[in-house]
C-alpha cells in the first residue's frame, strides 16, 4: 500500500511541477533551445559526465580497499546511476549494495557503509564548492545567503556524525546491543539482522580510519564535482547563455539539493527543474530562460545516465 502511495505521489507532482513550469514558458523555447545546441558541445559534455563516472569508480575502489576492479566499479556505478535517476527519492541506491553483492560477494553492511561515506564527502564537496562560489559573487538574494547558513549547519552536522562513525562505532553499536539485551529483543529475527549489518558497517568504517585514505577520498570527491559543474557551464554556454563558472556553480547547486528530497518526480521532471531555475534566477537568467534551460540540461542528462546505464548493463550482461 506505501509502494502504491509512493507511486501515487510521484506521479502527482511530475504532473504537478511539470504543468506548473510550462505554464511560464512556451514549450517552442524548449524546443528551440535543444535544437540550437552545438554537437562539439554536446560531446564535451558527455565526455565530462562519463568523466565523473570515472572518479565514482575510483572512489568505490578506494573505499572498497581496491577489492574489486575499476573496470567492474564503473559498471555497478553506470547501472546504479541510471536506476537511482529515475526512481524517486533516491531509491535507487539500493541497487548499488545489491549489485556489490550479487556481482562480487560483498556484505551489505560494506555496501552501505562504503555508499554513505560516498555520499558524506559529496555532500561535504558540494558544500565547499557552494561556499567558493558565494564568496566569488557580489549582490546575492538573501534566499541565497540564508541558504549558505543552513547548508553549513547541515556539513558541521554531517562531519560530527562521520566522526562519531570513524571513531566510536563500535562502542555506539556495543551500547545499542545492550540496549536490545536489556529487553531480550537481540534474539528477535529483525533485531539481530540490523547489529549484524551494523557490525559490518562499522567494520567498513575501520578500514577507511586512515589519514591518506581521506585525503585521497577528498581528491577524488572534488574531481567528481568538477566534472558535473564544467559539464553544466559546458551546457549553458552551448545554450549561449552569458554566466560565469562560478555563477553556473552556484545556481546548478539548487538542483543537486532536489535531488535529496524525500518527494521527487518520476526521473525527477519537474523537482530538478524547478531547482535549476530557482538557482538561475538567483544569478540573473529571467524566469524564462531559467526554466526552459532547466528543461534542457535535463533532457540531455537523462540521454547520457540512459547511455552511459545501458553499457554498463551490457558489459555485466
Amino acid at each position: 500500500m506505501k509502494l502504491n502511495l509512493a507511486k501515487i505521489l510521484a506521479v502527482v507532482i511530475t504532473i504537478a511541477s511539470v504543468a506548473t513550469l510550462l505554464s511560464q514558458i512556451q514549450i517552442s523555447d524548449v524546443i528551440t533551445t535543444l535544437a540550437g545546441i552545438d554537437p562539439l558541445y554536446s560531446v564535451a559534455g558527455f565526455v565530462l559526465y562519463a568523466c565523473s563516472y570515472v572518479f565514482r569508480a575510483l572512489r568505490f575502489h578506494i573505499l572498497l580497499n581496491r577489492d574489486v576492479g575499476l573496470r567492474d566499479l564503473f559498471n555497478i556505478v553506470c547501472v546504479h546511476s541510471m536506476v537511482n535517476n529515475i526512481l524517486p527519492a533516491r531509491t535507487g541506491e539500493l541497487s548499488y549494495i545489491y549489485l556489490l553483492k550479487k556481482l562480487h560477494n560483498k556484505k551489505a553492511g560494506e555496501g552501505f557503509a562504503t555508499l554513505f561515506v560516498a555520499r558524506v564527502f559529496d555532500v561535504i564537496t558540494i558544500a565547499t564548492l557552494f561556499f567558493i562560489s558565494t564568496l566569488m559573487i557580489r549582490d546575492l538574494p538573501a534566499i541565497i545567503m540564508n541558504t549558505v547558513w543552513v547548508i553549513a549547519l547541515l556539513m558541521l552536522l554531517i562531519v560530527i556524525f562521520l566522526i562519531i562513525l570513524l571513531y566510536f562505532g563500535e562502542s555506539f553499536l556495543n551500547k545499542i546491543r545492550r540496549f536490545f539485551e536489556r529487553f531480550n529483543l537481540d534474539k528477535k529475527y529483525f533485531v539481530d539482522y540490523l547489529l549484524r549489518k551494523g557490525e559490518e558497517t562499522v567494520e567498513s568504517f575501520e578500514k577507511i580510519k586512515s589519514n591518506w585514505r581521506v585525503f585521497e577520498l577528498i581528491t577524488v570527491s572534488i574531481g567528481i564535482w568538477l566534472s558535473l559543474y564544467a559539464l553544466n557551464y559546458m551546457l549553458v554556454l552551448a545554450m549561449h547563455i552569458n554566466l560565469a563558472f562560478f555563477a553556473v556553480l552556484l545556481g546548478s547547486t539548487f538542483l543537486i539539493f532536489t535531488t535529496i528530497l524525500p518527494v521527487q518526480g518520476i526521473g525527477g521532471f519537474g523537482t530538478m527543474e524547478g531547482g535549476w531555475a530557482v538557482g538561475f534566477i538567483a544569478v540573473g537568467l529571467t524566469k524564462e530562460v531559467a526554466i526552459s534551460s532547466g528543461f534542457v540540461v535535463h533532457i540531455i542528462s537523462l540521454v547520457y545516465f540512459l547511455i552511459l546505464g545501458l553499457l554498463g548493463m551490457i558489459s555485466m550482461r
